[in-house]
């Protein structure tokens, strides 16, 4: 009963958003003490990616991700989330949840290295210090922790290394190619399709959530987004949707 309770107000929430007589801007607050923990850590990790986004674009290098880059996202993510006499507000926080994709990732670094090496050995067992100091030394500065470890066909050790926090990994990527025993080392990212949220500044945060439905582990067959402005008095218009007719919560 439940489950039809939900789904008959998400009906309504997703009818009310593209009704002409919504409303379609209001005043919001970067006040983020409304949100609980959990999705405050969900939106300023989805502020670090749609800022990596830009800088890779731009062709960032460094490793962290500079916090002057991220905060504007993190706003804009917050006004919306306050902005809740927007129907359409609604239908992307509630009704479909949306975040960005993980592409790239933030979060993960894949290493392929040769298991005869001792500081090799030593990671796969996870002890750390290795033995080694350039990796120690970056295991240590980036707050590195290792995650899978495999043995492959080869002999090879294939394992992976996790960030306490977000960061550039495909320039992390690059600091461990050349150290002796290191194979290869690339960003540890997502397959598939799904949701995702992208974003551009300008005058304003522009914001763009969109949901993917129809066969998304392969690449999704429709999509509908819905477009959003964030400006810098705390004003969210809701600017309308476009693409493919919005899905019912849940489809795949």
């Amino acid at each position: 009963m439940k489950r039809v309770a939900f789904l008959l107000t998400a009906a309504v929430m997703l009818a009310a958003c593209d009704t002409a007589t919504a409303p379609r801007s209001m005043q919001s607050s970067v006040d983020d003490s409304r949100l609980p923990a959990e999705l405050r850590a969900a939106y300023l990790e989805d502020a670090n990616r749609l800022a990596l986004r830009d800088l890779l674009a731009n062709g960032f290098s460094e490793v962290p991700i500079p916090e002057d880059a991220v905060q504007p996202y993190y706003n804009a993510l917050v006004l919306v989330y306050n902005a809740t006499a927007l129907p359409a507000r609604d239908t992307v926080v509630d009704v479909y949840r949306i975040h960005t994709f993980p592409a790239p990732t933030t979060r993960s670094l894949m290493l392929q290295l040769r298991a005869s090496d001792a500081w090799v050995q030593a990671l796969a067992r996870r002890e750390i210090p290795t033995g080694d100091p350039t990796v120690d030394t970056l295991l240590a500065r980036y707050a590195l922790s290792v995650g899978s470890v495999f043995t492959l066909s080869n002999g090879d050790v294939f394992l992976t290394l996790g960030s306490a926090g977000p960061l550039n990994v495909k320039a992390l990527g690059t600091l461990f190619v050349g150290i002796a025993g290191v194979k290869s080392a690339e960003p540890n990212g997502a397959i598939g399709d799904g949701a995702d949220i992208v974003a551009s500044l300008s005058s304003a945060v522009l914001l763009t959530y969109s949901v993917g439905y129809g066969d998304c582990p392969a690449g999704c067959i429709a999509r509908r987004f819905y477009h959003f402005a964030a400006h810098d008095d705390g004003t969210v218009e809701y600017l309308g949707a476009s693409g493919a007719p919005p899905p019912q919560p849940g489809q795949p």
